[in-house]
């Protein structure tokens, strides 16, 4: 499995323009075409190869390689002797350990990223500057600056803190450490992949650090003034819980120091000291740093392949890319991503200020920051693969007395197999993730959003993700809708939550990505055309970012890799989550229904809309048209990708199946007693009837453009959207309507909380199919756009946490931004620190939709 992986997903883009590559062979192209289009791939494979891929750690790098170097940063505030010191070690994004906020500012997810960390239990801002030099063969080289400086508030007497950088080698290789103490300590490696590496930090001339004592002669403590470094031999698999390690290790010395040293007890910062114990057999390896703020350091990645001289990583090598070299560099990476922000989005020129402009700065800089890479084995239950998918069993076994089935007690045990989750292969996924903290992991649901962002600030690196994804696409055309791979992921997941099951599926929101591709292949700039593109350096960031815009040949060669993936997950969805259009009395000229399998009580998760109201009971019965409209969209999007690729059979084909799930979506879901689109359900009499529960559910033929500007249905759907008795609101459209009886109860996740992707979704199609074409709404419509655009964009900016707004112009450090809001108070509502899902109020600035 991890071979078909790799196949697909390192080789795939490389594929497309090596087939390029033979197609222009056959005709005649030069031989300097042919090397500048191979150097191109080379200069963006290196782009990628490094990056903070560890988004689940508040600062972490890794490769996108199963064989990798982990780093990461740890820090805890040695003040006191206490056990709460060892308990305030930061490592892991978590909500318990108090940070006022997190942020990258600025991330351009290739070679540059700006972070800020508030953290008042420790009394200290923590600055986060990472910077790349592609070059070379292995990625080439990297440097991430660490600033800190004592909060507002604080005593800089009290606000000594300890600062832990480590270097895990994850896989095959060797490192040692060549230097400690008073002079520059180098850690050097090699290993298959990068090749000889060097890792050393440099310190700012102005750097201060605690003193302790003075001590009786016979005290035998470290010089705090140094750096020091500590070894650590773990499993390769336990890398990543090297804070518990180091944990321990700093637990049992400071009892030996506390035991042994008792009048006076050592200073806070000799008690809590990880000692110094490299030997030759570790695979990780922790600098350690204790200082008062203000300081900064600098940790610096070297590999041998960039090196001009030919030779090992040395001193002045280092000098190059730290101190007050780094500094200029620094500036001018920042001054790059401030321009490239306002020629991609046109903030400033659209009249929004600074504070503003910032502000949505932060937001790519989340979602950017949030891309990581992942691999390892799943945890998959395939026992219901054989069961005649005719039988709409829905669970291996019973959930609970509202769960998704309805089998008679008499052939329950015969109808349903036994549980069998099992580990998957492994397998890769280079992602966004839709929360830090919470869910440091692919989602499905998410990912299509969180690509129409990318995609629009880096074409190249959204199809990058896009293609990762396809991978995971198995051969029946199923991909699990959360990827929880390998351990760590694991870690953060409830065992209860952790297995997959291959009959559940979950919006197929990455189409929308791949339809907002092809729509800017269709309009790419006269500065995209290709026959600029020999003109540019292989290096240049818009040959890039944009080379499958620029190449249209390697562009198509995408698509057609792509495409066959999609339309077998398209297949899937029609043979697994069909639903009965004929069973309670129903006529449906089109024949397609479709129904979310994984109901259980007052949730369908599948369905990404977690516990909006449904029929209840739940019932094998319903037919869903929130999915019936995701598949018209899907068959839609698909016929146009098939048309752009020249498989006119297929384009035939998914027109027809557009056209019947059309007049289906007319024939079963609109309700012309509540004039609304709804689900339907089976009564106790066995006939179907309408689940009326306006909100969300109610829109999606509207949100994703399904509705002509003359359907009869357009002016009613326009009512609900626009009445302030059910989903409009000052700050946007809420999920549910104000009237429905769930409204605000439960969960109270989409049962009145206005969420931002679904807003976005709505405008988005109001622009594209409904403000600009002539038709019977089209003033109404336009209105509509105007007033819930600026309504979204104040309110993302203004909403309260705790009192404080979510971006502080003061500190310049953002604080909790939230998946959703809540109504009336517009507090902020669920998942703090969410990095996906928020972010497309910059596309809302932005406009036109695209």
């Amino acid at each position: 499995m991890r071979e078909h992986i790799d196949s697909f997903v390192t080789v795939q883009l490389r594929n497309a323009f090596i087939g390029f590559l033979l197609g222009t062979l056959a005709l005649g192209v030069k031989a300097e075409d042919r090397w500048y289009t191979a150097n191109a791939q080379a200069a963006a494979n290196q782009s990628l190869y490094w990056g903070t891929y560890r988004p689940n750690l508040y600062f972490g790098t890794r490769t996108r390689s199963s064989n990798t170097l982990l780093t990461g940063l740890m820090w805890y505030g040695v003040n006191d002797i206490s056990p709460a010191t060892l308990q305030n070690i930061r490592h892991t994004c978590e909500q318990g350990d108090g940070l006022s906020g997190y942020s990258w500012q600025k991330h351009d997810g290739r070679t540059y990223g700006t972070q800020g960390i508030r953290d008042p239990l420790n009394r200290i801002n923590i600055q986060t500057d990472f910077i790349k030099n592609p070059e070379g063969e292995h990625g080439g080289d990297w440097v991430v600056r660490v600033t800190g400086s004592a909060l507002e508030d604080s005593d800089v007497s009290g606000s000594d803190i300890a600062l832990l950088f480590y270097i895990g080698m994850d896989g095959e290789g060797e490192m040692n450490v060549e230097q400690s103490g008073s002079e520059s300590t180098f850690l050097r490696g090699k290993t298959r992949e990068l090749g000889e590496f060097a890792v050393t930090i440099v310190d700012h001339p102005d750097n201060r650090s605690p003193r302790g004592g003075p001590y009786p002669p016979t005290y035998d403590l470290p010089d705090l003034s140094v750096t020091h470094v500590a070894g650590f031999d773990l499993p390769s698999e336990h890398i990543w819980q090297i804070k518990d390690a180091v944990q321990r290790r700093i637990l049992s010395d400071a009892q030996e120091k506390l035991s042994k040293y008792r009048n006076p007890p050592p200073h806070p910062a000799h008690v809590f000291f990880l000692e110094d114990r490299p030997a030759s057999s570790c695979n990780v390896y922790v600098f350690q740093k204790i200082l008062k703020p203000p300081f900064q350091f600098d940790v610096v990645f070297l590999s041998k392949s960039a090196r001009s001289h030919g030779g090992s990583p040395n001193a002045a090598d280092a000098d190059r890319f730290s101190g007050a070299v780094l500094n200029g560099i620094l500036n001018s990476a920042s001054q790059n991503f401030d321009s490239r922000f306002e020629d991609t989005f046109h903030l400033h020129e659209k009249g929004f200020n600074d504070t503003q402009v910032a502000f949505a700065q932060s937001l790519l800089g989340n979602m950017i920051g949030g891309l990581g890479y992942f691999y390892g084995t799943s945890v998959v239950d395939r026992a219901l693969k054989k069961v005649d998918v005719t039988e709409p069993v829905d669970y291996i076994q019973e959930m609970d007395d509202m769960s998704d089935d309805y089998f008679d007690a008499d052939i329950l045990e015969t109808a349903r197999p036994q549980a069998a989750p099992q580990h998957e292969g492994p397998t890769s996924l280079f992602t966004a993730v839709p929360s830090r903290p919470f869910f440091p992991r692919g989602f499905l649901w998410d990912e299509g959003f969180h690509q129409l962002l990318i995609g629009q600030w880096d074409n190249d690196l959204s199809l990058d993700v896009v293609a990762h994804w396809a991978a995971l696409i198995d051969e029946d055309g199923w991909v699990a809708r959360e990827q929880i791979l390998g351990e760590e992921a694991r870690s953060k997941v409830p065992v209860e939550f952790q297995t997959q099951f291959p009959h559940f599926a979950n919006p197929p929101t990455l189409v929308m990505s791949i339809k907002a591709f092809v729509e800017r292949l269709r309009a790419k700039s006269p500065a995209l055309q290709e026959g600029d593109l020999r003109t540019m350096a292989v290096t240049d960031i818009n040959v890039v970012i944009n080379r499958h815009l620029l190449d249209n040949e390697l562009a198509i060669s995408f698509l057609r890799n792509i495409y066959r993936r999609f339309k077998k997950q398209y297949e899937w969805f029609r043979e697994t989550q069909w639903g009965d259009e004929r069973v309670g009395g129903r006529k449906a000229r089109g024949g397609e229904g479709y129904r979310w399998r994984g109901r259980q009580g007052i949730h369908t998760l599948t369905s990404g809309l977690d516990d909006y109201p449904r029929a209840v009971p739940p019932h094998s019965g319903e037919l869903h048209v929130d999915l019936l409209s995701w598949m018209t969209f899907y068959a839609r999007t698909l016929k146009e990708i098939a048309q752009e690729i020249g498989e006119k059979e297929d384009a035939v084909l998914l027109f027809e199946d557009e056209r019947r799930m059309l007049q289906s979506l007319e024939d079963l879901h609109w309700n012309p007693a509540s004039k609304t689109f709804c689900d339907l359900s089976i009564d106790e009499k066995g006939r179907s009837y309408y689940v009326v529960h306006k909100g969300y559910v109610s829109l999606f033929p509207l949100l994703l453009g399904l509705l002509g500007t003359d359907s009869p249905y357009l002016g009613s759907v326009l009512d609900l959207m626009e009445d302030p008795r059910h989903l409009w609101t000052p700050f946007g459209l809420a999920s549910l309507s104000k009237d429905d009886e769930y409204y605000n109860t439960g969960e109270n996740y989409w049962r009145g909380p206005i969420w931002i992707n679904v807003n976005y979704l709505a405008l988005s199609s109001l622009y594209k199919n409904y403000i600009h074409e002539p038709g019977p709404h089209q003033e109404r419509a336009q209105r509509i756009y105007r007033e819930l655009r600026s309504n979204l964009i104040e309110n993302v900016f203004k909403v309260v946490v705790n009192g404080d707004r979510v971006f502080s112009v003061e500190t310049k450090v953002a604080g909790h931004c939230y998946r959703n809001t809540a109504v009336p108070d517009m507090s902020g509502n669920n998942t703090p620190l969410s990095t996906g899902l928020e972010s497309d109020p910059i596309l809302l600035r932005a406009g036109p939709h695209s």
